[in-house]
């Protein structure tokens, strides 16, 4: 006799997914999180003041019209959208331009642009996956854009992957978010935040799990996952007594929840933490063990500022970017959320959250990392037209691991791990590291989706 139906670990806006579709079908399910607060990477802070501060930079790729909304409405929720992102705007010669102000195209160039755009909105899976395996850089070659058109491709193709350089992005992933933000909304990008910030997404999902009999059990680190031979049996939870010997100096005491199905929602760079990496003494195969080792250190990083003020440093709603700051060279993110819902601050108050894409390892030197942030700081400062003295506060901060598995060639589409682990009964993936398209959040929801069909069959 089992515990539970179904343990899903990890409750990030995947975890969330499943867990609510799962307890939605009748599967009675445990949703257990390390950390005290859900989210995972989307999660959101009530600050003094009446500020709502969400953990980085973040608009949800398609809004309405995407797989987070779908998800959520799926389980009998809805999401409550604020505005949507209306075009991009390019840092450029000191001050911020609208993306078509920026072109200034001739009217040839412009009937070449509509016939390109016309081709991606055509296009059909099996061109992306021709094009998984081949980099942005090599897509702009062959169609030709060439110019401050090139320029403007580079920059969203930046924001689509958080990676700064064309030719380490995947033109399959790229041209997949292109297709569909054509296709639903008539943009090559699109992107909408929701009223509250990213409680918006976090709140429903944990109300519609909890009301529909589903257990969230949160400061709750998992240890492992049990098998039976190739069958999964449950998880050990971790028995924490808070002492410092008892999270410093010893082997963690546990206890067993069965189930015969767990879904780990967590990244692949965290497998190892639950999972027998040993080919060995491992149920799963070693070739699987292989693929996950060898791609697991394929993050995207970023770092930057959560900015307070008392008077708006951007009012419009509009996307920011630019492939290179002046002090620290690197591709900027930028976006200001009470341009899009006043409501996230105190009135008269106001919000903007900026980023620098960099690689994992230049955030992850500590060192290296102050200088930048001391650079970014300086940067934003000159691009937005502040003093220190108008800040009531800044909050610092950076990831090595933001936007999932990192968007190159040969690591998206069927690229991906897949959601169903081989060679074992009971154990599936969710997230935006695993099989799904999409930009984060997007990607997420859409590998949760595959993920819960995958397994109602």
């Amino acid at each position: 006799m089992y515990d539970y139906d179904a343990i899903v670990v990890g409750a990030g806006v995947a975890g969330l997914g499943v867990a609510a579709m799962l307890q939605q079908s009748g599967k009675k399910t445990l949703l257990v999180e390390k950390y005290s607060l859900p989210g995972g990477r989307l999660q959101s802070y009530g600050l003094p003041g009446g500020y709502q501060v969400d953990l980085g930079l973040h608009l949800i790729e398609m809004g309405n019209k995407g797989y987070c909304h779908e998800m959520v409405a799926s389980v009998g929720k809805e999401i409550e959208w604020a505005k949507f992102s209306t075009t991009l705007e390019l840092y450029h010669q000191g001050k911020w331009v609208d993306m078509l102000e920026y072109l200034q195209l001739t009217e040839e160039e412009k009937a070449s642009f509509i016939e390109i755009m016309k081709k991606v909105a055509a296009m059909q899976d099996a061109d992306f996956n021709y094009w998984d395996s081949r980099s942005f850089s090599s897509w702009l070659d062959q169609v030709g854009i060439e110019g401050t058109l090139r320029d403007l491709w580079e920059n969203m193709s930046m924001i689509m992957t958080t990676i700064p350089d064309a030719r380490e992005q995947s033109a399959g992933e790229c041209l997949y978010i292109a297709r569909e933000a054509l296709i639903k909304g008539r943009a090559v990008l699109i992107a909408a935040y929701p009223r509250g910030g990213m409680s918006g997404i976090i709140n429903p999902l944990v109300e519609a799990f909890q009301e529909l009999g589903g257990t969230l059990q949160l400061g709750t680190p998992v240890e492992q996952v049990v098998f039976e031979g190739r069958k999964v049996v449950g998880v050990k939870a971790r028995d924490d007594d808070r002492s410092p010997i008892a999270q410093e100096w010893h082997y963690p005491s546990t206890r067993l929840i069965t189930a015969p199905l767990v879904v780990l929602a967590l990244p692949i760079w965290s497998l190892h933490q639950v999972l027998d990496f040993n080919p060995e003494s491992s149920p799963l195969p070693a070739w699987w063990i292989k693929r996950i080792e060898d791609i697991r250190g394929e993050r995207t990083g970023l770092f930057g500022y959560i900015v307070a003020t008392s008077r708006p440093l951007m009012e419009r709603n509009n996307f920011l970017a630019t492939l290179s700051c002046k002090r620290t060279g690197l591709p900027f993110q930028g976006f200001s959320p009470t341009a899009f819902d006043e409501g996230v601050a105190p009135p008269g108050k106001f919000l903007l959250v900026t980023d620098n894409v960099a690689e994992p390892c230049e955030v992850e030197d500590k060192f290296n990392l102050s200088r930048l942030m001391e650079m970014h700081w300086e940067d934003i400062k000159e691009m937005f037209e502040f003093s220190d003295e108008e800040v009531d506060f800044a909050l610092p901060y950076f990831t090595a691991g933001c936007d999932g598995l990192a968007r190159k060639p040969t690591l998206t589409g069927d690229f991906k791990p897949d959601v169903q682990a081989p060679g074992v009964d009971g154990l599936f993936f969710a997230g935006d590291t695993y099989l799904g398209r999409g930009l984060a959040v997007e990607g997420a929801s859409k590998s949760a989706l595959l993920c819960f069909q995958r397994i109602t069959g």
